[in-house]
């Protein structure tokens, strides 16, 4: 096991660093959170692209290891700090947690993309994006009808790539004059995913990963 304290160089308001933040509060992995100020260019300076060439979040550094990419990091967390997986307590568990996130990464990604930044922007959401927005908060919400967390009694990665996602939108819904009405109420119109939701953002430390400067706004 590494000894290292990790950290986390992040942006206020990035998923794929939420997505790193939330693993490591919910696994109890005390790391240092080096934010990163996009406006400023602060992940385009020289020292940060030695890390990350591409210059984006998240950037997670444990001892000599330095790992991008979220899913990677999320994979990675399990093998240096074993406690508390996000990854199942199996081989069956690891296989049914996969198959959810890799459909999430590579199909509902793109939706969830263009729907957030299409609200926050003030641009029209593609209605491919909706229906398919809407279509899993569907088929999540009868899921959690008998289970409090898609992973089982705990969160899992699943979940940790979910609850960004879902408040990513509500983000671009509380921005938006007139967001579509399928996504006004997105969670809330689901009493499971509703539950859900609140009982994630219940779990100690949580809250406190939500991104600072939406906060009021």
């Amino acid at each position: 096991m590494v000894s290292d304290r990790p950290i986390l160089y992040w942006i206020s308001g990035s998923p794929p660093a939420w997505r790193v933040m939330l693993s490591l509060v919910i696994k109890s992995v005390a790391f240092d959170a080096r934010r990163l100020d996009h406006g400023a260019g602060e992940n385009r300076t020289p020292a940060y692209l030695r890390l990350n060439p591409k210059g984006q979040v998240p950037t997670l550094v444990v001892g000599d290891i330095v790992v991008r990419e979220s899913l990677a990091i999320l994979a990675l967390l399990d093998r240096v700090f074993p406690e508390k997986p996000i990854w199942g307590d199996d081989h069956r568990a690891a296989a049914a947690i996969l198959q959810d996130v890799m459909p999430m990464e590579g199909e509902l990604r793109s939706a969830v993309t263009a729907a957030a930044q299409g609200l926050i922007r003030g641009r029209p959401v593609p209605k491919e994006a909706v229906d398919v927005i809407e279509r899993e908060a569907d088929h999540l919400d009868a899921r959690l009808t008998s289970t409090p967390f898609l992973g089982g009694e705990r969160p899992m990665a699943s979940d940790i790539w979910l609850y960004p996602a879902l408040r990513w939108i509500g983000r671009g819904v509380a921005l938006n004059a007139d967001p579509p009405e399928t996504l006004r109420d997105l969670v809330a119109a689901r009493p499971a995913l509703a539950a859900w939701d609140a009982r994630l953002t219940a779990l100690p430390g949580v809250a406190g990963t939500h991104p600072p400067h939406w906060e009021g706004k």
